[in-house]
This record gives C-alpha cells, sequence and structure tokens, in this order.
C-alpha cells in the first residue's frame, strides 16, 4: 500500500471512530450498553472508538441495527 492510501485509510478510521463515539454519546449508550445491545463486545467497540482497529462490514451492522 502507499503512503496516500494509508493516509487515506487512517482518515477514515478517525472519520468513524469519532461518528460512533458521538452517535453513542448522543443516544446516553454506555459501552457496555452499546456492547449488549449490538451483541459486539466492549473492547471491539473502545478499540473502533479509538481508531485502533478496522470494523469489518459485518461489525457496523451490528452497531447500526
Amino acid at each position: 500500500m502507499d503512503d496516500k492510501s494509508t493516509i487515506m485509510d487512517d482518515a477514515l478510521e478517525h472519520r468513524l471512530a469519532a461518528r460512533l463515539r458521538d452517535l453513542r454519546a448522543r443516544r446516553g449508550l454506555s459501552l457496555e450498553a452499546l456492547a449488549a445491545k449490538s451483541g459486539v463486545s466492549r473492547s471491539a467497540i473502545s478499540l473502533i472508538e479509538r481508531a485502533e482497529s478496522s470494523p469489518t462490514a459485518s461489525v457496523l451492522d451490528r452497531l447500526a441495527a
């Protein structure tokens, strides 16, 4: 992967992280509550929100439901 692709991927991960954190906060959900509701582990959500992990389409679908 070239440097431009890496920078774009990092930017996408950070936008996704911020969006997930913002939406969870707006709905008044803790990490634990979102985990219970979505079936995605609390630790996985935390990693996504810190842009330390890239969620699969399946995980995104479960978080969106």
